[in-house]
């Protein structure tokens, strides 16, 4: 089933609950939106921390279909909205994969990138997400994962003049 991933771990490394004051239905629109802009852009991740050593990150996304992710493109992202618009899941899963690479002179040179599954789950007036680290060295922090998510869903919120997601809960091992 789009949006599911069938094996989803029962183990997280981060639970962050929002409340929110739009439907549920607008409210994973406005996700896999901004999640596909997100890969569009392609911009790097500007932490502190990564710039102190010449690291840069990008992010990738993908969805759930089942056993498998799809990476968010355009033809995705129609999918999903089309699938949206038929039937509201309780939950929505993606697969997060940060991307790092060195500077040095002049040259990106890759590293080793992070895994990460992300699964929203949806209440009336609240989302639970809930991150679980699969693979990789994890040089960005859950907090800084969420974070970065959690602002790039907002900003997408703001553009449609949407309210925003408001953190009331987050636990991070």
């Amino acid at each position: 089933m789009l949006g599911v991933y069938e094996d989803f771990p029962q183990m997280f490394h981060g639970i962050a609950r929002f409340s929110h004051t739009i439907s549920t239905d607008g409210l994973q629109a406005v996700i896999v939106q901004s999640f596909y802009q997100l890969n569009l852009s392609r911009n790097t991740v500007s932490l502190l921390e990564f710039a102190r050593h010449n690291v840069s990150a990008q992010l990738e996304l993908g969805v759930a279909d089942g056993l498998i992710f799809d990476y968010l493109d355009k033809e995705t992202l129609k999918t999903c909205q089309k699938a949206l618009g038929q039937q509201v899941g309780p939950s929505l899963d993606f697969l997060c994969i940060v991307r790092y690479y060195a500077a040095q002179g002049g040259k990106k040179t890759p590293l080793k990138f992070d895994y990460y599954m992300l699964r929203f789950l949806f209440e009336e007036k609240e989302v639970e997400l809930r991150v679980y680290h699969e693979k990789g060295p994890r040089r960005l922090a859950t907090e800084d994962l969420v974070k970065l998510l959690t602002d790039t869903i907002n900003h997408e919120l703001a553009k449609k003049k949407l309210g925003m997601l408001q953190l009331g809960y987050f636990y991070a091992v």
